[in-house]
């Protein structure tokens, strides 16, 4: 809650996040709001490694609470995946049911942004939006996401480092 409480979030009225996940929760690259109540959670990414994100490493009981509402997410937005959402790709699928909480479980204009930098040679990172675009692909497929009215809310955003190396 400490994060959506910087969003101005001081309470969820449907379900509240305790007992949708673990105290420890995500850690988002940024977080804004859009106006006064729209609220705006950020991923961001510098290399593809980054992306295919290894599997939670909760505790047992936490991992209890994590795999039933990344279940519940995956029945809602990709009924006819088989893939385990707390594996490979456990971030973004975390991230997915993190916006599912606030939009479709409790009503709050929320949006999705994930951020993916090119160029961004000393960590690796590919050298272009057509690369990022298939590791999204990949992520999508691998998770069995197909299409669902949430996903448009979900929006990636390829930002060229060279771009803001020049704006400085």
């Amino acid at each position: 809650m400490a994060a959506l409480r910087q969003l101005g979030v001081t309470r969820l009225p449907v379900e509240p996040l305790s007992a949708f996940w673990p105290p420890r929760g995500p850690v988002w690259d940024g977080l804004a709001t859009a106006g006064t109540e729209h609220l705006i959670l950020v991923e961001a990414k510098a290399n593809i490694p980054e992306a295919a994100s290894p599997s939670s490493k909760a505790s047992p009981d936490s991992l209890k609470i994590i795999r039933r509402s990344l279940r519940l997410v995956q029945q809602a937005i990709a009924p006819k995946s088989e893939h385990d959402w707390s594996g490979v790709f456990y971030q973004y699928a975390n991230r997915l049911a993190h916006l599912y909480l606030l939009r479709e479980i409790n009503g709050f204009p929320a949006e999705l942004v994930f951020v993916y930098f090119i160029n961004a040679v000393d960590v690796g990172g590919p050298a272009t939006g057509t690369e990022w675009n298939a590791v999204t692909a990949l992520t999508h497929a691998a998770l069995g996401i197909g299409r669902h009215p949430m996903l448009q809310h979900v929006h990636h955003v390829v930002v060229d480092v060279n771009d803001l190396r020049d704006a400085v």
